[in-house]
């Protein structure tokens, strides 16, 4: 089929045309509330599964008080897991769309890991306590036993369950705002370039293809780009990029690079693009992609 349109000008304008949308924040916003709600259950669904392993430590085999329950939590759970999975994929990918960034925010991980520990506390709050405390009590031929060292453990599950999400949820934050904080820094500097900075065309000298290998097996994950160009002065520099791209060619004209003309030697104030009419999240800062 032939076109009559720049495919590359046609991504350009369709992403810059999603950048700043409401319509694609107001996705993003439902997305997030929904990764919410689904760790949520899926926290319930993991304190239903904490629930059995505790009965199972310190009570016998032979108390049947939650026998006749049907397991609605623990399906529930595993429905919110894949949900989680699938919303935080799409708030992510909203946001990205929004914002114009090529990195994944990790702020959905936040949302998620957030409603399972508040599901997990609601949970352990119901679970079923011991018939006897230190002791496994068999109701049915009165054969007791002492509570062991992870009986103790699941015992106290209830609240070090919760906890241990609660430290998840914390460390991911700290993580997400450091990430936030330096994404952010770079799209200032990024975009005070594009407005005042030097742009040239440059060279592309040399692509070595990353692989990586999963389940199903070895594919090829990205690409190592190494660029050179001229500074604002005509000195020859050179600047390397991990990127995502795969199908680059080695030649003259294939790539373009931003730079401060006062700190040409700044590696932090370098930037790359590998395609044609290249969007704000195009431009590859120190580190790739």
């Amino acid at each position: 089929m032939v076109n009559t349109v720049d495919p590359a000008k046609a991504r350009h304008e369709r992403l810059e045309r999603w950048r700043g949308h409401r319509g694609v924040l107001a996705g993003a916003v439902a997305a997030s509330v929904a990764t919410l709600v689904s760790g949520a259950l899926a926290g319930l669904g993991f304190g239903g599964f904490m629930e059995q392993f505790r009965t199972m430590a310190i009570d016998s085999v032979f108390d049947d008080r939650g026998d006749g329950e049907p397991p609605y939590v623990v399906v529930w759970g595993t429905l919110g897991v894949l949900l989680c999975l699938v919303t935080a994929t799409l708030a992510g990918a909203l946001v990205r769309r929004y914002r114009g960034r090529s990195g994944g925010p990790v702020f959905p991980v936040v949302l998620a890991l957030s409603g399972s520990t508040a599901g997990t506390w609601v949970s352990a709050r119901d679970w079923l306590p011991p018939l006897a405390v230190g002791t496994a009590v068999d109701p049915v031929f009165h054969e007791d036993e002492i509570w062991g060292f992870w009986a103790w453990v699941f015992y106290y599950a209830d609240w070090w369950a919760p906890a241990l999400l609660l430290t998840l949820t914390l460390a991911a934050l700290v993580h997400a705002v450091a990430s936030g904080c330096r994404h952010a820094e770079l799209a200032r500097t990024r975009d005070r370039l594009l407005a005042h900075g030097c742009r040239v065309t440059a060279d592309v000298i040399e692509v070595k293809l990353r692989l990586a290998s999963d389940e199903s097996g070895t594919r090829i994950a990205g690409s190592t780009v190494t660029v050179s160009y001229p500074d604002a002065a005509g000195v020859r520099r050179w600047a390397t990029r991990r990127s995502r791209e795969t199908g680059l060619v080695i030649g003259p004209g294939g790539a373009e690079v931003l730079f401060d003309p006062a700190r040409p030697g700044d590696e932090k104030s370098v930037f790359v693009a590998l395609r044609r009419y290249p969007v704000p999240a195009d431009w590859l800062p120190a580190g790739g992609a």
